[in-house]
């Protein structure tokens, strides 16, 4: 009985793995989508040296039309274009003066590999194809190109933020003579991947301007090729709740989303790009996929119609945030982003266990022995209860010969043999489920494990020992020719798979032969599973193995 339960136990964990990594971003997306589309509109405060502009009602707007959206915005930035600089301490910027839009947003602390002389991670992987992010347009005139005619602006080419300076600005524009000024105002802080974007459309007419906004940002996946462990996706924070849309959903249909929303970005496991709407009203965001083989989405910002009366401007104010999903960086910009380090279910337990392991980090200066500490510590805090269950399978395992006697004697008295089977585990002290209730308790704890160490982007980059040079990649001991499916040799996964036989042969068996074999393969079906986990999962996952092992050798010969 009790090796059923484990087994029971162990292909509970399989299902939940596979359910993990195969169902539950398709469950979550396709459980939400179809409620994502709601209510739309959008208004912005007036700007200061003019008059307010008009919005028609959002009830009496119709969905809106994606085709009048221009797609096209990938002109090639003449090299005579000018460029802004803005340097902070955490990130340079790059803003052309064609079209007043983001050039370049490349993050100082992370690089685009593991190679220490690799590139700076750039937020805006979508340059290589022309597109940049902030690309206006106005709907009912899509002869004026705002998207990508020059701006001009008398701030210096060359902006710098020491630590503690204030917000400085970049404010640029560009007209339609006798038609149209478009102003935007950037704002930049040396604390904060965030920056707040203004645009001011203003009227130069002597007639009413009728037309609707659209802004335009650009994102493809942040490190070119998409992993089955990191997808990007598009994600929505609204109603207190993440709704996402991967690409194989964005490729049947483009979502329109409508306020109220805390934010929308595209993100995979590490980075972020999203967009904090200023106000909660009259806009409708669209996330549309323009090229599904290199995964390039617009991310498509729409004001409900306007008018503007002569000599009048309508604002927009929002936030965007370029910039890794670390949980302090992520809350200095709004504490609403914090949402945006997801990691499922189990959030509660995995994102004390993550600030637990950066004060570890702290004392260690190396993640893998900060892991390796953790391990120790949450194998110390359920000693008790592996004990526990260690003790009441070697109890198990001696009155089998009993139990076996009980079910032959008793076999077509299925009462009597209920009662025999009760009375010789209260005279053992024994419980049936003994073995396995403890074991169940620490499946919260391992899941918020599994997924803090594969989603935290502290540990991407960051070596082990050897040849395990990156946490967050799959472990692989390169020979000088490739192993087929895989590369190298899975050195730290293997070791894992052998731990894990060593401590299935140290377990008191039932004594069914069938059983046992049975169990016996759960080692080589881990290893399966793990080969291309992550390599801090693996490495926690293989240290608990040799932990328990040492408890099992433990009991067996003393207790």
């Amino acid at each position: 009985m009790e090796k059923r339960a484990l087994l029971a136990f162990a292909l509970s964990l399989a299902v939940l793995f596979l359910w993990e990594i195969f169902l539950s971003p398709d469950a979550s997306r396709k459980g939400k989508q179809a409620s994502a589309p709601q209510t739309a509109t959008q208004a912005q405060p007036e700007s200061p040296a003019a008059p307010t502009a008009s919005f028609s009602k959002s009830e009496s707007q119709p969905s809106v039309d994606l085709k009048s959206v221009p797609e096209q915005h990938a002109h090639p930035i003449p090299a005579a274009a000018k460029t802004w600089v803005v340097d902070t301490p955490l990130y340079t910027a790059k803003i052309s003066s064609a079209g007043g839009r983001i050039e370049s947003f490349t993050l100082k602390k992370h690089r685009q590999t593991v190679d220490p002389a690799s590139p700076l991670m750039d937020l805006i992987p979508s340059k290589g194809t022309g597109y940049f992010p902030l690309a206006v347009d106005l709907l009912q005139h899509r002869d004026w190109p705002l998207a990508t005619m020059p701006y001009n602006g008398e701030a210096p080419t060359e902006i710098r933020l020491a630590p503690g300076d204030g917000e400085k600005t970049l404010a640029l524009s560009a007209e339609v003579p006798g038609a149209v000024r478009v102003r935007k105002t950037l704002r930049f802080s040396p604390e904060t991947y965030a920056v707040g974007v203004e645009i001011a459309v203003e009227n130069l007419s002597e007639a009413p301007l009728t037309d609707q906004l659209g802004i335009s940002s650009y994102a493809m996946p942040f490190d070119g090729v998409e992993s089955s462990y990191n997808m990007s996706h598009v994600t929505v924070f609204k109603n207190g709740s993440l709704e996402k849309f991967e690409q194989k959903a964005l490729k049947k249909e483009t979502p329109i989303l409508k306020p109220p929303m805390h934010w929308i970005g595209f993100e995979n496991n590490y980075f972020i790009q999203a967009m904090l709407p200023g106000v909660q009203e009259r806009f409708q965001v669209a996330p549309r996929l323009l090229d599904p083989d290199s995964g390039l989405l617009q991310l498509v910002y729409l004001t409900d119609p306007f008018t503007v009366a002569p000599g009048a401007a309508m604002t927009v104010s929002n936030t965007y945030y370029w910039g890794p999903k670390e949980l302090e960086a992520l809350k200095r910009a709004d504490a609403r982003l914090e949402r945006a380090l997801d990691f499922g279910w189990f959030s509660f337990l995995a994102k004390p266990l993550l600030i637990f392991l950066r004060w570890l980090y702290n004392y260690a200066h190396n993640y893998g022995v900060a892991i390796i500490v953790l391990t120790v510590l949450i194998k110390i805090l359920f000693w008790p209860l592996t004990h526990k269950s260690y003790k009441s399978m070697q109890v198990m395992k001696k009155i089998q010969p009993k139990m076996a006697q009980i079910r032959e004697k008793y076999k077509d008295d299925r009462e009597k043999l209920n009662q025999e089977l009760m009375m010789l585990y209260r005279t053992y002290k024994v419980n049936p489920l003994g073995g396995c209730l403890p074991m169940v308790l620490q499946i919260p704890v391992f899941f918020a494990l599994y997924r803090m160490l594969y989603g935290a982007i502290e540990l991407r980059h960051q070596p082990f020992w050897l040849w395990i040079n990156d946490l967050t990649a799959p472990d692989r001991l390169f020979i000088g020719f490739d192993v087929p499916y895989l590369g190298g040799i899975p050195v730290l996964t293997l070791l894992m798979g052998a731990s894990m036989f060593v401590q299935q042969k140290m377990t008191p068996s039932a004594g069914d032969p069938r059983q046992e074999k049975m169990m016996l393969m759960m080692p080589v079906i881990f290893t399966v599973f793990f080969v291309n986990f992550p390599s801090g999962l693996v490495l926690y996952w293989f240290v608990n193995n040799v932990l328990s092992i040492v408890q099992q050798y433990w009991i067996n010969r003393y207790a």
